[in-house]
This record gives C-alpha cells, sequence and structure tokens, in this order.
C-alpha cells in the first residue's frame, strides 16, 4: 500500500530510536526509507521484522578502529547494526581514495545484514570514484555439488562515475536473498522453484523449509558457487570474520569496501565520458522483439526513487506494515 515517504521515515525514526542515539537512528532510517523508496522490498523495512529485528540489536562495545594505514581500515562493529558500519566505511573509504587514490575498508564483527551493496557503491560513484563492495552473510547457500549450506548470500556491487547518473550493479551470489525467504514466509508465499533445497537436499518452495536447508547459487552452476566463494574470502578471512560458519553458527557478517580513483591510470574527466559513451552505445542497440527499451543496472530502482521522491509517496508491503503496527 502507499503511504507518505515523511510518514516511513518519522516511523522508522521513531521505531530505532528506542534503542540508538539520534545520529546512529537517522543513518540506518536513510538507508531503510531509500530501499523502500527504491523498490528493493527485501533489503527495505522487512529488517525491522522477523525473530532479530534489527531496533531490538544491543551492540556489545562501540565501533572502533583496529587497523588503519593511509589506504586502508578495518573496522571492528561491536555487533552494532551492519549499515551503521558499512556507511562509516564508504564514508572513510572515500576520504583515502581522495587523498590518495585508492581506499580499502574492511568491517567486521557485525550483526545484521547492510543491505542492498548499491547504496554505498553509488555513493562513492557519485564522489567520482570507482566503487566495489562485497559481503557475507553466515551460511545459507550451497556450494557446486554440496548440500550444505557453506557460503551467504554474498552480494557484490559495483559503482561508476559518469557525466550523468552513475552505472550501479548489485547482486546476490545466491539464487535469491535470504530476506526474500523472510518475506515470502511474512506473506504466506511459496517461493519460485529451483532456487532451494530443504534440509534433506530435496528441492523445496517452502521458505520455511528452504530456512532449515540452503538456496542455490545464483546460476545453479559451479560459476555462480565459485563467485560466492570468492566473495566469502574476500569479506571472512580478509577482513576478519567469520567464513564457512554452517556448524558454528556466529551471527557474524563481514564485508569489504573498495574506493578507486580513475585519475590512477586516466583523466576522470575522460573516464566518466568514456563510460557515458558506454551507456549510449549499449542503449542505441538492436533490441529483442517485444522490448521497448534496453535498461541498464540499477535503473528500475533510481526510477522507483526519483518517482517516490517527486510524488512524496511510497510503496510498502502491507503486511509487513501491520506487523510493525504502522497502520
Amino acid at each position: 500500500m502507499q503511504i507518505t515517504v515523511a510518514e516511513l521515515r518519522l516511523k522508522v525514526l521513531k521505531t530505532l530510536k528506542t534503542n540508538y542515539p539520534a545520529k546512529d537512528a537517522m543513518i540506518i532510517t536513510d538507508y531503510l526509507v531509500w530501499a523502500e523508496m527504491s523498490g528493493i522490498k527485501t533489503q527495505g523495512i522487512i529488517k525491522l521484522t522477523g525473530a532479530e529485528p534489527l531496533q531490538n540489536i544491543k551492540p556489545k562495545a562501540k565501533i572502533t578502529v583496529e587497523k588503519n594505514t593511509k589506504l586502508s581500515q578495518r573496522i571492528d562493529a561491536g555487533t552494532n547494526p551492519a549499515i551503521l558500519a558499512a556507511t562509516l566505511g564508504a564514508r572513510t573509504a572515500i576520504k583515502k581514495a581522495k587523498k590518495y587514490g585508492f581506499g580499502m575498508v574492511g568491517t567486521r564483527n557485525i550483526f545484521s545484514s547492510n543491505g542492498a551493496q548499491a547504496y554505498y557503491v553509488e555513493m562513492l560513484a557519485k564522489e567520482d570514484l570507482i566503487g566495489i563492495m562485497c559481503s557475507r552473510s553466515p551460511a545459507s547457500t550451497t556450494g557446486f555439488d554440496s548440500i550444505d549450506p557453506l557460503f551467504g548470500t554474498n552480494p557484490i556491487g559495483f559503482g561508476f562515475p559518469t557525466n550523468e547518473d552513475p552505472i550501479v550493479f548489485d547482486m546476490a551470489t545466491s539464487a535469491m536473498t535470504f530476506f526474500g525467504l523472510i518475506l515470502a514466509k511474512a506473506r504466506g508465499e511459496k517461493i519460485p522453484k529451483d532456487m532451494a533445497i530443504d534440509a534433506n537436499g530435496n528441492p523445496t518452495t517452502n521458505p520455511v523449509e528452504a530456512m532449515q536447508g540452503a538456496l542455490l547459487p545464483f546460476d545453479r552452476s559451479y560459476k555462480g558457487a565459485g563467485l560466492g566463494m570468492m566473495i566469502e574470502i574476500l569479506a571472512g578471512p580478509l577482513v576478519g570474520s567469520s567464513y564457512v560458519d554452517n556448524k558454528t553458527f556466529k551471527e557474524e557478517w563481514g564485508s569489504l569496501i573498495i574506493a578507486i580513483d580513475p585519475n590512477l591510470l586516466v583523466e576522470a574527466k575522460d573516464f566518466k565520458s568514456h563510460c557515458s559513451e558506454l551507456v549510449k552505445k549499449i542503449k542505441e542497440s538492436r533490441k529483442k522483439a517485444g522490448v521497448n527499451e534496453i535498461r541498464l543496472p540499477g535503473e528500475k530502482a533510481r526510477s522507483n526513487f526519483e518517482q517516490a521522491k517527486i510524488s512524496g509517496l511510497v510503496d510498502v508491503d502491507e503486511v509487513i506494515l501491520r506487523e510493525l503496527k504502522y497502520i
């Protein structure tokens, strides 16, 4: 159902202020409202529901810097929400890349998902930097030829500056997100076929059975499983986070954020112009029968966001609104 963006923001902020300082609550609210406005329902206010809702997280410590160099930083999030740590990490990566041409930040000891990687890499791209981000989460996705959950949903995102809107690509390496399972459960719906298996390795369309079993890699092949494994390494061992935690569930997420100044190799203005030209060439390519417009990754989400911004209205899942007692 539709509610005003302003009303949603106030309700989410009020929910989060019960346990977080106003500054932190605002950072989390900004992300959650952006996700809803962008139409990314599995990464929005659904994170305020479920067995471990975001607003009920009780951090064990403040976010601290464990290691710092001119090009890199490792953050111990103290089990704070990942959105806080990821936002801080992105801002730090921007500062380092602006000064030295490159910035790399790892975050660990995080509680909960940081959501859509697109939010953070677009933040970098808007600063005329190339943004790359990957994250791992508790085991929920199989490896190739395995029926055990080994890797997280392990998304990866890229952001590139252009003379217009940034090019943004964001994908999970699993067939669907874990919060997609939570949303299907909340709605009382089945999930599509060939997305998950139950605890015995049998195909299932039941979201609860899928949670107890495992999701499949996005392409159901060794390539998807391999990419999930690569992200598990980059956002696990490289940042000091957990990895393949299917036997010892630690409730830990990890992320790696990389910011690159194009000036390290070419003139940034030329890079942006060439990326704009690349977009133009793709848009002008021949279309398949029945296709009216060739869309780039991230365009639909950006269009949803702009429409919500102009109208002041946002579509929010009624089931989630009722669960949160927002209606």
